[in-house]
């Protein structure tokens, strides 16, 4: 079943290779010259440092507005598609497969056990297990009983990518794909065939990536927000699907063997399965969106999980951004794929510098005379961070009401509020260490007493307390540290909801 790969040639044209870098600046330029001229207008500064600070303010207000805009094309796009059915093709039957499972302490055995049980009969199933604690290491032994492979390697070098290589390289051979699930991700029992479907209609694709749906869960941060995460993962997969930039997703999807091979394995970064992405489309391969190919995850069970969670991703951004900086000038790789990959990646840095931009800005007009940060431009920001949250909130004013809708899209604002300093951190973290950690999302709630949940969020509260020391003793405005005073308040109000949640459970 070994594939003769792609049969798209990689675009080569010099020209092309700058295609992308010249949109992004112009998109950047328009925006930033608004935003600096709407800044001059409503309060023109008096002393040269006020200018710098405007031309460095509008310049990141500019590309927050770009990736904003991005958001709301993705949206508009997915609200194009419709439902259809998959293509009909000769089925694979002859195609080895596995199903893998990289895991380390955050194993369960019940999803293992039921994504085992596919209809296409040369389908093994795999449990990576890097554990270190005994006892799960244990429990992953029993699946051996049910005929499920646990396979360890000697050293956790790597991460994720490591435990998928390492597994590659002793048996690859023996497959010709292979199915990547988290360690909560399941599958039902036709995913192996649809994909081997999805391969057959398109031989030259590397990836078959389906639906990522967030089980409800057992706490109420689960439950609250298990529709949002499902909801903005369909609408990226529709809207990239229309655009031609469909990316793996690090789960739910199955993989060519031969194209794994072909691109140098899983690159071990923090962020694999962009940094696959990127490395299959330099050599022509393609990736296939399957929405009829579902797979269920669990929802970050609190907010201390999601922090970890977004986290992650934003150290892994950076990473990438840095490490693939020259694939933004690749002229193998197409313009729209390097203008999405920017954007994607500029999400959490944004999440990170917008804040201290606008408390800057703020402190320094307040020292040299001029008007804080306007409103006029403040509104269209917030309008388009709300964004992502607008397929949820939707769906929760036709299924529960109006006043349902609304609350919740009050409860998810702040969520995406609350992690501004976790984000920076992020971000210096990788600054000055030069890399990124692989963080697993914890299973488990938090909780803990009043007394913990602030000290779980001391990080927050100083850099609040901070701000308005700064903002009352030299700019003599307090409210110009509302962005740090917000970031703290949601982050313990979703922490003390946590732990008064898990009492109440």
């Amino acid at each position: 079943m070994t594939r003769i790969g792609p049969t798209r040639a990689p675009v080569r044209t010099p020209t092309i290779g700058v295609a992308a870098v010249l949109v992004l600046a112009a998109g950047w330029a328009t925006l930033a010259a608004g935003a600096g001229a709407l800044l001059a207008a409503l309060a023109t500064p008096a002393e040269p440092v006020g200018w710098a600070a405007l031309v460095l303010t509008a310049g990141l207000i500019g590309l927050a507005l770009l990736v904003g805009l991005r958001q709301l094309v993705l949206l508009l796009v997915s609200l194009t598609v419709r439902a259809s059915p998959p293509p009909a093709s000769t089925p694979m039957t002859g195609a080895r497969v596995a199903i893998l499972y990289p895991t380390a302490d955050d194993f369960r055995a019940d999803v293992v056990r039921r994504s085992a049980r596919q209809t296409h009969a040369r389908t093994r199933t795999v449990v990576l297990d890097d554990s270190r604690l005994p006892e799960t290491r244990a429990r992953v032994a029993e699946l051996e009983a049910d005929g499920i492979e646990v396979h360890r390697r000697g050293s956790r070098t790597g991460a994720k990518a490591g435990n998928l290589n390492a597994w590659l390289r002793a048996h690859g051979h023996e497959v010709d794909h292979v199915v990547v699930l988290d360690a909560d991700q399941e599958v039902d029992e036709g995913f192996v065939a649809g994909a081997l479907a999805r391969f057959a209609a398109h031989p030259e694709a590397a990836v078959v990536q389906g639906r990522i749906r967030s089980r409800d869960g057992d706490t109420s941060f689960a439950r609250d927000f298990s529709g949002l995460f499902t909801r903005h993962a369909d609408t990226k997969l529709a809207a990239r699907a229309v655009l031609g930039v469909v990316d793996f997703s690090g789960r739910g999807a199955m993989l060519d063997v031969s194209a794994l091979r072909d691109a140098g394995g899983f690159p071990e970064v923090v962020m694999e399965d962009t940094a696959l992405t990127i490395e299959l489309e330099r050599r022509g391969w393609s990736i296939v969106a399957a929405p009829e190919l579902v797979s269920i995850e669990d929802a970050p069970v609190d907010h201390t999980a999601f922090a970890v969670q977004f986290g992650k991703f934003a150290e892994g951004a950076v990473q990438l951004l840095v490490r693939s900086r020259r694939s933004f000038v690749d002229p193998r790789l197409r313009v729209r794929r390097r203008v999405d990959l920017a954007l994607e990646l500029l999400v959490p840095v944004l999440a990170a510098l917008v804040p201290l931009a606008l408390f800057a800005y703020s402190v320094v007009g307040a020292v040299t005379g001029i008007a804080a940060f306007p409103w006029q431009l403040g509104l269209p920001l917030a309008v388009l961070s709300l964004v992502p949250l607008v397929p949820e909130a939707l769906h929760r004013c036709r299924s529960r009401g109006l006043p349902s809708g609304i609350a919740f899209a009050v409860r998810a604002s702040m969520l995406y509020a609350s992690i501004g300093v976790v984000a920076a951190r992020a971000v210096v973290a990788v600054a000055v260490s030069g890399r990124a950690r692989f963080r697993i999302t914890p299973k488990e709630r938090a909780g803990g007493s009043a007394t913990v949940v602030v000290r779980r969020r001391a990080l927050e509260l100083t850099v609040a307390v901070l701000a308005l020391a700064v903002a009352v003793l030299w700019a003599g405005r307090p409210e110009i540290a509302a962005p740090f005073v917000v970031i703290a308040a949601t982050a313990l109000a979703f922490g003390w909801r946590d732990a008064v949640g898990e009492r109440l459970g």
